[in-house]
């Protein structure tokens, strides 16, 4: 822990031992004069803010803070991850990328999480060793398998090459000379490469794994062949093909092809998406509307453009209202493309390689990794629920792009707000027994009024406290300690206070104390917890002090005493020089008054005895009024200073979400609460505002009037997403 003193202060480990528990050390001091300060094994690193709060409280101690290690946020190191623009942040100007780090500091995937990936199979690279599940070979067609079979259980790639007599005539006439394209083991190294191995590139999802099932060969793939796949990889039963053991929940297919989706697509398509997968396809690389390209044009499919390294449509890319998310894939001649694991092989396969490539096929498995670290942190996410989020998270387009929101969907994929906002929040409910109009104030920042009710919060341990509410002794602050998904609650439990009176009889000018701590002077009405105190008097002139005495004050009730002074002309007087204080609440109410940090009188105080100087008067807090400032005040010798808190009444703000979701509420920046919030406010202007719900779109931010002694009403109307 690092401890900074206040002026003046001494290093003391033992008030730090007897606040925490244990022994301390006090290690070594800093170049600003703080303290580091050793703990022992009682506390783990998830206690230490906690311990923190409760040292801050001494007021020997300035601020206090946990030592807390830094690492580097997770860039990983493969050799040529620095060519990888693609899986980068987002550097306003020049450079669009999917935004990967900060998702990576949260996942890299989870091995429950299976991505499929159609298309022309998979080579044995090693940078995508271990990456693997075994997959499918489903294409039904002898010369187009091009391996000396029909489907069968292996996905392995033989090459897709296309000889100049093969494109002549035959079976493959028209179709283009070309090498093989190794075109899966491309995207599947986007999608799950070994990343942080010090060698070749980071895939997006390298915790996770790929399900290879091969519909592509030479000259492409059959719809039939493709849409047995889909329903394969998705768990679905495909006639002659063995049960799929490792069910994928998000497909990738960098293929497609012109022409209306139709049936056979559409509802292989849907099966698959009842099943609970999500579909992302390629939106094509014709410069065409996707409309007329399939399957992009099909429903329940998450259909992907390309975008070139600043931000623009790739000249090539598809693009109209049926794209829903643009993501990086590349532009040769204009910028980068996108670099991935390949062969070296012409024709059959030889050695690895990694090589550049572009297309709605490179972006393609962008989505389709990020949907996967999406389920790994929410695996209770179905595919129009991922489709949402993934679309409503994403990077804006930048100013002067050739995509718009009609031409490129929503915007550039972006991997770190997705998967942020794809975490299960920890949900923390704090109640408040007897319920009272008690601030609630959660890790230091005052959230609501009369309790919380399911207030979304990060896993970890957290501080609760409650404020002050005339006639009750406040609980102390709790440290519940959330988890991922569940709900704590944290009860508040207010005891009721009762008041203590003392009377001066003929009424003097002597300092009562209690419990030898000078309350106030010509007697006393002060809120007291229920016990016994020990009332005393102090020197009037001319007057014999009565006895101490003890007073019994039960809860509710008012314990009363009166102090006789009897007549003595030769009695001393207070020493000193010393003034009087009248401090006075406008309008008057219950609140508390301290005079240099002692609590001293409740409705104000009348005329309290002071020595000559300055001293600072501070005024509690009353239920639904703004709590005044301190104030100095200078006493002078034989004179009364008056001073008066001006309390301002406040109004209240509630907050509704319609209909009633999990949104956090905001309240100029400052989270509230979750699915509402009813609380009193200053009179003022404030800006409200509402998290993003998976499967809704978010209102918008609105300005809430508060008026004192009136409730401003603001509903944010969340409409689903689709």
């Amino acid at each position: 822990m690092i401890v900074h003193f206040a002026q003046g202060r001494s290093p003391d480990a033992s008030t730090l031992r007897d606040l925490g528990g244990e022994e301390v050390d006090l290690s070594h001091q800093m170049g600003d004069g703080s303290w580091v300060v050793k703990l022992g094994d009682k506390y783990a690193p998830s206690d230490t803010a906690a311990l923190a709060r409760s040292w801050e409280s001494e007021p020997s101690i300035a601020y206090v803070e946990p030592d807390a290690r830094m690492f580097p946020t997770l860039t990983p190191n493969d050799s040529l991850y620095s060519q990888q623009w693609d899986m980068k942040a987002v550097s306003a100007g020049s450079n669009y990328g999917a935004n990967l780090p900060p998702a990576w500091d949260i996942t890299t995937g989870s091995a429950s999480a299976i991505t499929a990936v159609l298309d022309t199979g998979y080579l044995d690279h090693a940078d995508l060793a271990g990456r693997f599940l075994a997959g499918y070979d489903m294409i039904n067609e002898a010369q187009v398998a091009n391996d000396g079979n029909l489907r069968d259980a292996d996905a392995h790639d033989p090459g897709d090459w296309i000889t100049s007599a093969e494109n002549s005539s035959g079976f493959f006439q028209g179709c283009g000379v070309s090498n093989s394209s190794w075109h899966g083991t491309h995207v599947s190294g986007t999608i799950g490469a070994n990343g942080n191995n010090a060698a070749g590139v980071a895939g997006i999802a390298w915790g996770s794994k790929i399900l290879p099932v091969r519909v592509l060969g030479k000259c492409g793939g059959y719809l039939s062949d493709i849409a047995d796949g889909i329903r394969w990889a998705s768990g679905l039963s495909v006639s002659g093909v063995p049960a799929n053991p490792n069910v994928a929940k998000v497909i990738n297919m960098s293929l497609g092809g012109s022409g209306a989706c139709g049936t056979t697509y559409q509802s292989a398509i849907d099966a698959a998406t009842l099943a609970g997968t999500l579909v992302v396809v390629a939106a094509g690389n014709d410069n065409d509307n996707v409309s007329n390209h399939r399957p992009g044009n099909c429903n329940n499919v998450l259909t992907v453009a390309a975008t070139s390294q600043p931000g623009s449509r790739s000249y090539y890319s598809n693009y109209g209202a049926g794209v829903d998310i643009a993501a990086p894939g590349g532009a040769s001649g204009t910028d980068s493309m996108i670099l991935s694991t390949l062969n070296n092989g012409t024709t059959s396969p030889t050695s690895d390689a990694y090589v550049n490539y572009q297309g709605t096929s490179m972006a393609t498995p962008h989505v389709a990794g990020v949907a996967t670290l999406v389920r790994s942190v929410n695996p209770s996410l179905n595919p129009g629920q991922i489709t949402s989020l993934l679309r409503a998270t994403v990077t804006p387009f930048p100013g002067g792009s050739t995509c718009s929101t009609s031409l490129c969907g929503t915007g550039i994929l972006n991997a770190g707000a997705a998967v942020a906002a794809a975490q299960i929040p920890a949900t923390l409910r704090v109640t408040t027994s007897p319920a009272l109009p008690a601030d609630i104030i959660v890790d230091g920042t005052a959230r609501d009024t009369w309790g919380l009710n399911w207030a979304a919060m990060p896993a970890g341990a957290h501080q609760v406290c409650f404020g002050d509410v005339p006639g009750y002794t406040k609980p102390p602050c709790q440290n519940p300690t959330l988890t991922q998904g569940s709900t704590s609650t944290v009860t508040g439990t207010y005891t009721q206070n009762g008041f203590l009176r003392v009377i001066t009889s003929p009424a003097v000018p002597s300092t009562i104390t209690v419990d030898g701590v000078p309350r106030n002077d010509w007697g006393l009405w002060a809120e007291v917890t229920p016990g016994t105190y020990n009332v005393c008097f102090g020197n009037v002139a001319g007057y014999n002090v009565p006895s101490c005495r003890d007073v019994v004050v039960g809860a509710g009730a008012t314990g009363t005493t009166t102090g006789t002074f009897t007549a003595n002309a030769s009695a001393p007087g207070p020493a000193g020089a010393f003034g009087y204080l009248r401090a006075v609440t406008s309008p008057a109410n219950s609140a508390m008054i301290s005079v240099d940090g002692q609590w001293r009188n409740n409705w104000g105080l009348d005329w309290v005895k002071l020595s000559t100087g300055s001293h600072q008067v501070c005024w509690g807090n009353a239920p639904n009024l703004t709590t005044p400032s301190c104030q100095n005040v200078n006493i002078a010798n034989g004179a009364t200073a008056t001073t008066t808190g001006s309390y301002g009444t406040k109004g209240f703000l509630r907050v509704q979400t319609s209909p009633a979701v999990a949104a956090n509420i905001t309240v100029d920046g400052v989270v509230a609460n979750a699915y509402g919030m009813w609380t009193a406010k200053a009179p003022g202007t404030y800006n409200v505002c509402f998290t993003y719900v998976i499967g809704y779109t978010t209102p918008s931010c609105q300005s809430a009037s508060v008026s004192a002694g009136t409730t401003t009403d603001i509903t944010g109307t969340y409409a689903p997403f689709f």
